[in-house]
């Protein structure tokens, strides 16, 4: 087996057997990262339109969209609201980024979902 199949062997394995709250922490991470990508392709003129960005990007479009989905109103109240609105501006922000081909829309998302992460870590240790 190569490391490159041990690895996604170890991550997929990581996936399967996380808690619900080590989920969100691993999506949260997984959308930082894609976001992270976005943001520095498209503060160059040269990498902007790549596919590679909009890979990313669309990456983190999913990743955000399944978060929201995953929302238990009815349990989570006021907090599942306040929630929703934040997947839904930064969601916002990056089909703006998208269609402008600019980081702008990316760094306000990528603000929002590292606080959220913080937030995130703060309640749920490791």
């Amino acid at each position: 087996m190569s490391y490159a199949q041990a690895a996604a062997t170890y991550q997929r394995n990581a996936v399967l057997t996380a808690s619900p709250e080590k989920l969100v922490k691993l999506l949260y991470d997984g959308a930082i990262r894609n976001l992270e990508q976005s943001r520095i392709g498209l503060s160059d003129n040269k990498t902007a339109r790549s596919p590679e960005v909009g890979q990313s990007l669309s990456r983190a479009i999913g990743i955000l969209g399944e978060l929201r989905a995953s929302l238990d109103h009815a349990a989570g109240g006021q907090i599942a609201t306040d929630l929703d609105r934040l997947y839904e501006f930064s969601l916002d922000q990056l089909s703006q980024a998208n269609l402008t081909r600019t980081p702008n829309g990316v760094a306000n998302a990528l603000q929002v979902i590292r606080t959220l992460k913080e937030g995130w870590d703060g309640i749920i240790p490791g």
